[in-house]
């Protein structure tokens, strides 16, 4: 069987190799489903055991899925010049989880915000899984295999997480890592108690310079889930938020000082640690002495893509970082000066 693409829209190139897929894939059709309803409320029948995922996400879900052992086949990835050769890479798991497209047998289906619908379609995928950007293209993927979507980056980061993992028929796994992780964590509070006592007590800013303005975090991913759950306080313009961020003028930054502050870089585009202090020196001339964090040595920077993957990896990362900058070493509180 065979099919001319040249005289037929992009919509019915996509159908018709779904149904080359269905063909070929025949045994997948003989899969056990339930229902599941996802987060824009679409009721989906999944299969219960999905062999052949693709996701379209890939700091959000592929990450998540790649540590839980799920049978993924295709996943969305970035490419930027100046991370893995240039060629495509999963966002946060390239870092936090070590993956790489050509070490596995994974495709690469396009951009996370340009998918390749005939590429997805030639995985033969059983189940795809995409974010909430990506639901304009949400009746041609359905055209394909069925699709869910996870929302929610608002949400808890172990509550996207689950979600992800009940879908992917992988639960028994992420309560594995989930008690391995709750351990760990355990044994963090147990050291910022011996050294500090009540968290509580230390406030901690997810600080940005940007062009013209300073932005504070409420919300942004393991970073703030984990100062978050150890109990640390956040500056009271930060903290009040209903929103995951906010963006104020230079002029203002004070409303952002803590006992210590937190900033990310990220080189794949362009954001050294150099440039972020190339954009404080041009927000705020004097915040090394203006700024309590900073003129104390509380001021440190952590790889965004250390931190951005949902995954126990993420967690365990931040976890460390922020119990070693904190809790182990002596610091000059805010309200000391």
């Amino acid at each position: 069987m065979s099919f001319s693409f040249q005289s037929i829209g992009r919509l019915a190139r996509v159908a018709a190799l779904a149904m080359i897929a269905s063909i070929s894939s025949f045994p997948a059709m003989a899969q056990e489903t339930r229902l599941f309803v996802d987060d824009m409320g679409h009721e989906v029948e999944i299969p219960v055991d999905p062999q052949r995922i693709v996701s379209l996400r890939g700091e959000q879900i592929t990450a998540p899925l790649l540590e839980l052992g799920a049978a993924l086949v295709g996943s969305s990835g970035r490419v930027d010049p100046g991370v893995n050769d240039g060629r495509p890479y999963v966002r946060g798991a390239y870092d936090a989880l070590g993956f790489r497209f050509e070490n596995s047998d994974i495709a690469w289906v396009g951009d996370p915000n340009e998918y390749d619908l005939e590429a997805i379609a030639l995985a033969e995928p059983d189940l795809i899984v995409l974010s909430e950007g990506g639901v304009d293209s949400y009746e041609q993927l359905s055209l394909i295999a069925p699709s869910v979507v996870i929302a929610g980056w608002e949400e808890d980061l172990l509550a996207r997480y689950r979600k992800i993992a009940d879908v992917a028929g992988k639960l028994d796994v992420y309560e594995e890592l989930l008690e391995d992780w709750t351990v760990r964590f355990a044994g963090a509070q147990a050291v910022i108690a011996e050294t500090i006592g009540d968290p509580a007590s230390v406030s901690v800013g997810v600080i940005e310079p940007r062009a013209e303005s300073i932005r504070g975090f409420r919300t942004y991913d393991a970073l703030t889930q984990i100062i978050h759950e150890l109990g640390f306080s956040m500056p009271q313009a930060v903290a009040e938020l209903e929103d995951a961020r906010i963006d104020i003028s230079p002029e203002l930054v004070h409303q952002f000082d803590a006992d210590f502050m937190i900033s990310t870089y990220w080189p794949a585009n362009g954001t050294t640690v150099q440039s972020i202090y190339e954009l404080w020196d041009a927000a705020v001339p004097l915040w090394r002495q203006e700024l309590h964090a900073v003129r104390n040595n509380q001021y440190f920077m952590v790889h965004r893509e250390e931190m951005r993957a949902v995954s126990f990896a993420a967690l365990r990362s931040v976890l460390n970082i922020l119990v070693s900058q904190i809790a182990t070493r002596g610091f000059v509180p805010l309200d000391a000066e």
